[in-house]
């Protein structure tokens, strides 16, 4: 097996996807890195530092085939970051043309430019999954609004509330996520252009129109500042994927307790091909579900590592980017394929609203909140949740029925709420859930840009 499950021929669909590996693989971050170098030429050629004849035949390499061998060969024999890419370019241009490759800039201008691509790439891919998570949601909202089912409360039995009331919760958290990433798109897609230590002295009184035009072309923000220090832009950006995968992950719990045998009120889609158990043949284990919980758990400790990325020294300081070298593409990879499993998941989720009013009914305590709201009305409250606390103890010591034990203490009006289930304000919450969501993303739209 390779180093890393992500790269894994065997266990890697569990830890990435298709499209995380085509953003991050080495031939696309190289290319990924050329553009940046492409858009830097030509920004330097509008504001007349380098020949216009440089510019293009450095954009001319765009169509040529980039030796990732030599590159990395040339970067071991450096010690240099990014000289080996800078030298295999070189190569392949005219002398005068080779000269304005790369000028005047420092690894970050390159490595964090290219590294903002990637995090809006992601991004793109985040929104599209949580877009369609909260659209599957609001379904199951709608569709079980009024499907009553046991509310769990310190994982004991509590007052009942309807599955369309939890489904709403998973959707509204949902809305947030997305919000965030909203929010976040604004500050996080800014280019980087700083040269040695920001202050771009390189380049005299061009270095802010440069700056300019060069994220002009790239379809990135200008910054008010260089920020090769400043690391809170990816470091949110971690922040909120471990938000995100997080609240996929308490999606995925429910699931995963809610369908354990002796519940059985939520099942994972499987196919006939599925296999729970080699020894046990009966078992349908929740593979999916426990995977995006392992999944968002990882993202959350990566997160953590890109946080401490924004304690670096003085002007610049490769320990906290040579972190995220590292750190990013892994926890886009983990995160990626949490959404991913969480959209299949919800798409295809087994609700069985039976089972759930049949483990309602066999708790035995559905109707104790409304019954201690209609005897509150003429004992008062703590009385009346006094007398039926020793009430349900006597029934469960004695074995007696509650309505038993009861008789001759409450008032027959109030004895009626024991065949009475009330999910209180549950399908209007969920409607207003669904009211909500339905207005955003009437205004937002399934695009994250």
């Amino acid at each position: 097996m390779d180093a890393h499950l992500i790269d894994s021929e065997i266990f890697g669909h569990q830890w990435s996807t298709p499209e995380s590996h085509a953003i991050f693989a080495e031939p696309s971050r190289v290319r990924r890195w050329l553009e940046v170098v492409i858009a830097l030429a030509e920004a330097q050629a509008e504001v007349g530092i380098i020949p216009a004849g440089s510019a293009a035949a450095i954009a001319g390499l765009r169509d040529r085939e980039l030796d990732v061998a030599a590159i990395g060969e040339s970067t071991r024999a450096t010690s240099h970051s990014t000289l080996g890419m800078i030298q295999v370019l070189r190569a392949m241009l005219p002398a005068d043309a080779a000269e304005h490759v790369y000028y005047g800039t420092t690894v970050q201008d390159i490595s964090d430019t290219a590294q903002v691509l990637e995090v809006g790439a992601v991004a793109d891919l985040l929104w599209r999954d949580l877009w369609a998570i909260e659209a599957e949601l609001l379904v199951l909202a709608k569709t079980h609004r009024e499907t009553a089912m046991v509310g769990r409360t310190h994982g004991q039995p509590g007052a009942p509330i309807t599955f369309g009331f939890k489904a709403a919760t998973w959707a509204d958290e949902t809305g947030r996520n997305l919000e965030r990433l909203r929010a976040g798109r604004d500050r996080w897609l800014v280019g980087q252009l700083g040269g040695a230590v920001g202050v771009l002295g390189f380049f005299g009184s061009s270095a802010v129109p440069l700056r300019t035009a060069y994220c002009r072309r790239l379809g990135l923000a200008e910054p008010a500042i260089s920020w090769l220090t400043t690391r809170d832009r990816l470091a949110e950006f971690a922040q909120v994927m471990a938000s995100l995968t997080t609240s996929a992950a308490r999606i995925a719990n429910e699931v995963y307790v809610l369908a354990r045998a002796e519940l059985g009120e939520l099942r994972e889609p499987t196919s006939a091909a599925t296999v729970g158990s080699i020894s046990m043949p009966h078992k349908r284990n929740p593979e999916v579900s426990e995977q995006v919980v392992t999944l968002a758990r990882l993202v959350r400790s990566l997160s953590g590592v890109l946080n401490d990325t924004m304690l670096g020294e003085h002007e610049r300081d490769g320990r906290s980017w040579k972190t995220e070298w590292a750190v990013l593409p892994e926890l886009c990879h983990y995160a990626l394929a949490a959404t991913g499993m969480t959209r299949s998941l919800i798409s295809s989720l087994e609700v069985d609203p039976t089972r759930m009013r049949a483990n309602l009914e066999a708790t035995g305590s559905a109707t104790s909140e409304r019954l201690l709201s209609a005897m509150s009305e003429r004992l008062g409250k703590h009385h009346a949740q006094a007398t039926l606390h020793q009430a349900y103890r006597e029934a469960s010591e004695s074995g007696r029925t509650l309505k038993a034990v009861l008789e001759g203490q409450v008032e027959a009006d109030e004895l009626a709420e024991l065949d009475r289930v009330h999910t209180g304000a549950a399908a209007a919450m969920a409607d207003e859930v669904i009211a909500r969501a339905r207005r955003r993303r009437e205004k937002e739209g399934p695009s994250w840009r």
